[in-house]
């Protein structure tokens, strides 16, 4: 006999439908509406290990808003520290490096997602979402360089992009369906986020980050990795979001102690977070 849960998830539209998402994604089928082609060919020269400088520099340059945007980010208080402002691209991708590349390429893609115009109906959830992704990628960046056990660079990336599965899967939502059941949405969007990286072939350990950050219990062996990190951002960003503040539990979750933070470091990290998010909304728009 099948269990009442099972009947349910076979009769429920929400499961069945982000069900068929992820099927679609794990045959490699990628169809999100409105995500601009060079987002994707920057995705794919930043995974050639060999790629210049100077064609990154071109692909980027074939847009003019994305390369805007990315000039704005080198030129950033997030990430310039000071004399002259970057105004060639191949200076600009040379001094930031390819994991922001791909962070501002996917912010660019995401702006032009939330201006679509077969996407007005869900603008405001779909803003809601980016800022959510940008207050995670925030307290990461901010955790990064607290802890200096991951990357900077990574943290902002995987903490932007650790609610990609909602966009994603709001943005393929039909019309006719005026609202996603929100346990299946919170149940379904880390494991398609985690297919929607892999096939944009993202970083194995931000695929990783983004599939594992519900996972407030994991433990491991050797030292701290980018999803310790991300746990702890999108459970940080979710405490500030209820005005809530519990250091002391947050600094006895194992990824925290992976990464060595203490109540004092988690204090300092939510205050330099709230500085952090400015600049990070000054970089990515």
């Amino acid at each position: 006999m099948r269990s009442t849960s099972a009947a349910t998830e076979s009769v429920d539209p929400s499961f069945q439908f982000v069900r068929s998402l992820a099927a679609e994604l794990s045959a490699g089928h990628v169809e999100l509406p409105s995500f601009p082609d060079v987002a994707a060919r920057v995705q794919q020269v930043l995974n050639d290990e060999s790629v210049s400088q100077e064609r990154i520099a071109r692909v980027v340059a074939a847009d003019a808003g994305l390369a805007a945007r990315l000039l704005t980010m080198a030129n950033s208080t997030l990430l310039h520290r000071g004399g002259a402002p970057v105004t060639d691209l191949k200076i600009a991708v040379t001094r930031i490096g390819h994991e922001n590349i791909r962070t501002a390429a996917l912010a660019y893609a995401n702006a032009q997602l939330r201006r679509a115009p077969e996407l007005a109906h869900i603008r405001g959830p779909l803003e809601r979402y980016w800022q959510e992704g940008l207050r995670v990628a925030a307290l990461a960046h901010a955790i990064a360089k607290e802890s200096r056990r991951v990357r900077a660079d990574e943290a902002l990336l995987a903490g932007l992009l650790h609610n990609i599965g909602k966009i994603y899967i709001l943005a393929r939502l039909p019309k006719r369906e005026n609202q996603l059941d929100p346990g299946v949405l919170q149940d379904w969007y880390p494991s398609i986020g985690q297919a929607l990286g892999e096939n944009w072939k993202l970083p194995e350990q931000i695929c990783a980050a983004i599939a594992g950050q519900r996972e407030l219990e994991r433990s491991h062996e050797g030292p701290a990795d980018l999803l310790d990190l991300v746990i702890i951002a999108v459970h940080m960003a979710e405490q500030m979001g209820r005005n809530a503040s519990d250091e002391a539990g947050l600094s006895q979750l194992p990824a925290a102690v992976a990464l060595g933070l203490n109540d004092s470091a988690l204090v300092r990290i939510m205050l330099e977070s709230q500085t952090e998010l400015a600049m990070l909304q000054a970089a990515l728009g």
